[in-house]
């Protein structure tokens, strides 16, 4: 409804302006606005797909870090764990030195998966900004 308003104000605009003459470039001036209105309702679905899309993306990388916090707080939980049985076979004679062993090469697991997720992580999070300056109004707001 206002699309014809705005039309039929438009030509009438042109048939004032120029007079009778107008009569032939009032169709193609009622042809350029519906154009040009066509084109304004595009971009405005093509804005609302990517806010979706860009409120999706951030929802991800939410979820994605609180999972890698999640794990990097069990992996350190862990790695106390094992130090602390480091700590205690160290105190302990020496007939427990295999136990000892066993204990450092379990911290040293754990400092391994450790390291590797944090590289993960920070893998995710460079994934995630580059997604996102790729994305309309890049980065995180």
């Amino acid at each position: 409804a206002a699309a014809a308003t705005a039309t039929a104000t438009v030509a009438a605009v042109a048939v004032a302006v120029v007079g009778p003459v107008a009569v032939l470039g009032r169709e193609e001036l009622e042809k350029e606005v519906a154009q040009q209105e066509a084109l304004l309702h595009g971009f405005q679905r093509e804005n609302e797909r990517l806010t979706l899309e860009l409120r999706a993306a951030r929802e991800a990388a939410r979820v994605v870090e609180a999972r890698h916090a999640a794990e990097m707080t069990r992996l350190n939980a862990e790695r106390l764990t094992e130090a602390d049985s480091v700590l205690r076979a160290e105190r302990a004679s020496e007939g427990h030195r295999s136990a000892l062993l066993a204990a450092h090469s379990r911290a040293d697991e754990a400092d391994e998966r450790r390291d590797a997720a944090e590289a993960a992580a920070r893998r995710e999070a460079s994934e995630r900004r580059e997604l996102e300056q790729r994305l309309p109004g890049g980065g995180p707001r």
